[in-house]
């Protein structure tokens, strides 16, 4: 593999050229995290660690602008209204500078809700083929890291267009998809001690230890499913603050809410959570989860049990709603930790 070579001092220029043709989302850092923000001038890219927050937004955006309407009065017959709808412009090319291998598998994860369950989200479908992923290879783990339970790795190439690796002076290059190609190509390749650096890296890969077997997770949830002393046990710190579902790279829950001004509106889709209590109540006032052990154990559910079973792996591993990103265990308030949780169900499933 011939790589091409991006030097530390040219970061800022190369994608100040990268955003001349695509709205690049870059991570800077402010205070003590580390966010996307759109490119700007003078802005200096900060590749050192993950961002704190998710690169789905990209794909996904907090709030987006699903459609515009305009309600006209007949000037005939006052009593006819017409709706004129108006829908969004067509997505520009975008590109994500900095995400993490566990970012970027997160892409596969959302195309099984919006493009793979039978009707195509037309503008997910459209933001995810205007989309290109650079993604920076991961020197160390952080102990909040589990990528590696559930089918990732340090180096996953999954979902990512170009792949960075951290060699003296700068990043090898190492292009995955043709869009990648075409992305890299204005760079320099890189010399042969360089690409000895790369292929040595390549070679050893960061080790992050054993993972355990989560293929008995789904089956070992639903054992569980009705012990609500074990949930009431695995929320009692948990404040059902959302903070986990905002910053994962997978979750795809979402409201739609109409706001209008006079005889014009607009109709927004946002982020939504199911940690919230808001989130399954209904008109009548009932909720059917009604505390934090039963939104704790949707959260989990979906991840570990509910999505492998809508979507079957073709191997005996099941593929989880999960990227092992770790930003739920890191960022929570109280240190709810979601590895501890599913051990808990592995273990006392097993004995259910």
């Amino acid at each position: 593999m011939v790589a091409r070579f991006l030097a530390t001092e040219a970061l800022a220029d190369i994608a100040a050229a990268w955003a001349r043709d695509h709205r690049l989302l870059a991570p800077v850092r402010e205070g003590a995290a580390v966010l996307y923000r759109p490119w700007a001038k003078d802005m200096h890219p900060f590749l050192g660690r993950p961002p704190t927050s998710s690169a789905k937004e990209a794909l996904l955006p907090q709030t987006e602008n699903l459609l515009t309407y305009t309600y006209r009065k007949d000037r005939d017959d006052l009593t006819r209204t017409e709706v004129f709808l108006a829908e969004p412009l067509p997505q520009e090319p975008t590109l994500v500078l900095g995400s993490r291998p566990c970012d970027a598998r997160g892409r596969k994860l959302l195309d099984r809700v919006f493009l793979e369950r039978g009707v195509k989200d037309p503008l997910y479908e459209a933001r995810r083929k205007a989309t290109l992923f650079v993604t920076v290879a991961c020197e160390r783990l952080e102990n909040t890291c589990f990528c590696h339970w559930t089918g990732g790795g340090p180096m996953s190439e999954e979902g990512s267009d170009v792949l960075l690796f951290a060699v003296s002076g700068g990043f090898a290059a190492k292009a995955i998809t043709e869009a990648g190609e075409q992305l890299l190509a204005p760079l320099p390749e890189v010399g042969p001690q360089v690409q000895e650096e790369l292929a040595a890296k390549l070679a050893s890969p960061v080790e992050p230890g054993p993972a355990p077997d989560l293929s008995k997770a789904p089956e070992r949830f639903l054992k569980l499913f009705g012990d609500m002393d074990f949930w009431m046990d695995q929320s009692a710190r948990c404040l059902s603050c959302g903070v986990c579902t905002y910053l994962c790279p997978t979750c795809s829950c979402f409201n739609i809410t109409d706001e209008n001004s006079g005889m014009k509106g607009k109709r927004l889709r946002t982020w939504d959570t199911c940690m919230s209590a808001l989130y399954t109540l209904e008109g009548s006032g009932h909720n059917p989860r009604v505390s934090r052990a039963h939104r704790l154990r949707n959260r989990v559910g979906h991840k570990f049990c509910y999505h492998p079973q809508e979507f079957p792996a073709a191997t005996a591993q099941p593929e989880f709603s999960c990227t092992g990103c770790g930003r739920c265990i890191k960022s929570c308030p109280v240190s709810v930790d979601i590895r501890s949780i599913v051990l808990d169900i592995l273990e006392k499933g097993d004995k259910s």
